[in-house]
C-alpha cells in the first residue's frame, strides 16, 4: 500500500523536556515509519472505534520519545481517527503521598517509579472508560514539577488510537494484572541496561538533579525495575529493539 510521505521531525518535546532525534540515520527513520504505520493498520483491523496500544519496557528503552514521534507522524499522516498518547508517569502518587508514605521504613519517594508507586486502580479505570467510548481526562505528568497534571489530556473523539507507554503494562502483580487485558495490543521495546544509563542519568539531571544523585537513584531503583520489566518481555505481542541497534 502507498503511504501519505512523511516529514521525521529532528526533535520532540517529551514531558517538558526537548529531545534531539536528528542524529537518526536513514535506516532508524525507515524503521521508525514502518513501524508508525503498521500500528495504523493495526488500528484498522480491529474494526472498532477505540484501540489502546501499550509500550512497555525497561528504563531508558526509549518508550516516551517513540509515543510522542507517533503522534507527531499522526498529525502529518492525516487519518480519519485521532491519534493520542499517555504515560503511566501520570499515574504516580503525588509526592505529597510518597514522602508521607512508608514502604521497609522509607519513604516511596525514593524508590519513585517503582511498581508501588502508581495509581494503577485509576489507570485501570480511566482505560476501561475510554474503551467503553466515554470522553477521558487524562493526566500528564511535569518534569518541571515531578508531579502528576490532573486533567490534562481530554479524549472525546469517537474514533480513536491511544498509545499507553510506560515501564509496568505487562507487570502481573500489585495491581498491575489488570492491566495487559485493557490493551488491545503492546510493544516490548528491548534495551541494554549499560547503554540505557547515559540517557537516563541525563534526563534525571535534565529534571535537576545532581550527577550523584541521579546515579543512586539509578543504582536504587531504575536498574533494578529495568531487571524485573525484562521479565515481562514474553506477555508482548511485539518486541522491537531499541533505537541504538535499529
Amino acid at each position: 500500500m502507498q503511504h501519505r510521505e512523511l516529514i521525521f521531525p529532528t526533535s520532540l518535546i517529551v514531558t517538558d523536556q526537548k529531545i534531539d532525534i536528528s542524529g537518526f540515520s536513514r535506516r532508524q527513520k525507515t524503521f521508525y515509519l514502518n513501524l508508525f504505520w503498521d500500528t495504523v493498520a493495526f488500528y484498522k483491523s480491529r474494526n472498532k472505534p477505540r484501540v489502546v496500544i501499550g509500550m512497555a519496557g525497561p528504563t531508558g528503552a526509549g518508550k516516551s520519545v517513540l509515543a510522542v514521534l507517533f503522534k507527531e507522524l499522526a498529525k502529518q499522516a492525516e487519518q480519519s481517527f485521532a491519534f493520542e498518547s499517555i504515560t503511566i508517569d501520570a499515574y504516580h502518587y503525588p509526592n505529597s503521598f510518597l514522602n508521607s508514605h512508608f514502604s521497609a521504613g522509607e519513604p516511596l519517594k525514593k524508590v519513585k517509579g517503582r511498581f508501588d508507586t502508581y495509581e494503577v486502580h485509576k489507570l485501570a479505570g480511566d482505560l476501561e472508560r475510554f474503551s467503553f467510548g466515554k470522553k477521558v481526562a487524562f493526566p500528564l505528568y511535569s518534569r518541571k514539577v515531578h508531579d502528576p497534571v490532573e486533567n490534562g489530556a481530554a479524549i472525546e473523539a469517537k474514533h480513536c488510537l491511544l498509545i499507553v507507554e510506560g515501564l509496568w503494562l505487562l507487570y502481573d502483580r500489585e495491581g498491575w494484572e489488570a492491566i495487559g487485558p485493557l490493551l488491545d495490543f503492546c510493544y516490548f521495546i528491548e534495551s541494554e541496561k549499560e547503554q540505557a544509563k547515559e540517557p537516563v542519568l541525563k534526563r534525571h539531571m535534565a529534571g535537576g538533579r545532581t550527577f550523584d544523585d541521579a546515579s543512586r537513584h539509578y543504582e536504587l531503583v531504575d536498574s533494578k525495575n529495568s531487571d524485573l520489566v525484562l521479565t515481562t518481555k514474553a506477555r508482548a505481542n511485539k518486541v522491537i529493539p531499541p533505537y541504538y541497534l535499529v
